[in-house]
């Protein structure tokens, strides 16, 4: 008497036999291997072509935002920095400033980026920034006490950040109405690892 063997036995004891060499090829296990740090890398644009501006996203969270600025070449030694390091006048903190009252361009906005809505929309808001050893005065022709908390957040970080490459320095707002108290950004760009 012969039995009858059904096809899915067959196809499973096939796959079970020809499956056993490749598990059984001797390769031990071993636990996790270090391979080094990550890799790191800064994302922004070069600082002497840019400004960072800070806009609030469409979860209210206040984000730096590069904006490339095209500086015009100054000639002489091949750099476009000028020979004392400081800023040129392109990319200088009144440029940042203007530029944040200004607002979003038309990628930001369809990225969701807006200002707080008591920041006024017109650049000649900002008279001048001075910097000042380790502070920045930004002096507006507007009330600056009428500002929201989020729209002085914008102000100080973009003015700290342009006087500053890593927003280090107390700004403090100066308007129609008087002097607020110095301020800092509240972002703090965070360390990249040791290499």
């Amino acid at each position: 008497m012969r039995r009858r063997v059904v096809p899915g036995v067959r196809l499973a004891t096939l796959l079970l036999l020809a499956g056993a060499p490749i598990s059984g090829c001797g390769i031990q296990e071993t636990g996790v291997v270090g391979a080094g740090r990550p890799p790191v890398g800064d994302l922004l644009p070069p600082r002497d072509s840019r400004v960072l501006l800070f806009f609030f996203s469409p979860d209210d969270q206040l984000l730096p935002v590069p904006r490339h600025v095209h500086v015009p070449w100054q000639g002489g030694s091949g750099t476009s920095t000028p020979e004392s390091g400081e800023a040129s006048e392109a990319l200088s903190p009144l440029t940042a400033v203007t530029t944040l009252l200004d607002g979003p361009n038309k990628a930001e906005r369809r990225a969701g980026l807006r200002n707080a809505p008591s920041l006024p929309g017109e650049a000649s808001a900002a008279d001048r920034v001075v910097t000042r050893g380790t502070t920045v005065e930004v002096r507006l022709s507007l009330r600056v006490r009428r500002l929201s908390a989020s729209a002085r957040d914008q102000l100080v970080c973009t003015a700290a950040f342009a006087a500053h490459a890593q927003g280090a320095m107390p700004v403090t707002l100066v308007g129609q109405d008087g002097r607020l108290a110095p301020a800092d950004c509240s972002l703090r760009p965070v360390p990249a690892p040791a290499r």
